[in-house]
């Protein structure tokens, strides 16, 4: 996962740009945290879900929630778990979004077997 700055938004859209487009990695993939596609912020705890679109050899979709960056010598996230995996190969994890208390999450599961969407609510965050 990265994030991508480019300046403000008038430093930006200036026919000739003075803003120089700047890179930071928040974490590192690996065959088991790989093709992210989505993630949600849970304001007030600095939580970052990471939503994975599935490597077919190392599993199936999960979803990843990582610490923002602490007082070390990186910039990346401070560490990151498994939260939650499909076990529907077909199936992949989209549009998480957390409530404005941070304490429910709610998370869509696209492409499954039924052929129908469902949207998962996640609680237990404290």
């Amino acid at each position: 996962m990265v994030c991508l700055t480019d300046g403000t938004l008038e430093e930006a859209a200036d026919t000739a740009p003075l803003s120089t487009p700047e890179v930071q990695f928040l974490v590192m993939g690996n065959p088991e945290l790989a093709m992210m596609d989505n993630l949600a912020y849970q304001r007030g705890r600095g939580n970052w879900i990471l939503h994975e679109d599935g490597d077919q050899l190392q599993g199936n979709n999960d979803l990843f929630d990582c610490l923002e960056d602490g007082a070390d010598d990186d910039l990346l996230s401070d560490g990151c778990i498994r939260i939650g995996t499909l076990n529907d190969l077909e199936a992949e994890w989209t549009g998480g979004v957390f409530d404005a208390s941070g304490k429910r999450f709610f998370v869509s599961v696209q492409h499954n077997v039924t052929g129908f969407g469902v949207v998962l609510e996640i609680t237990g965050w404290k």
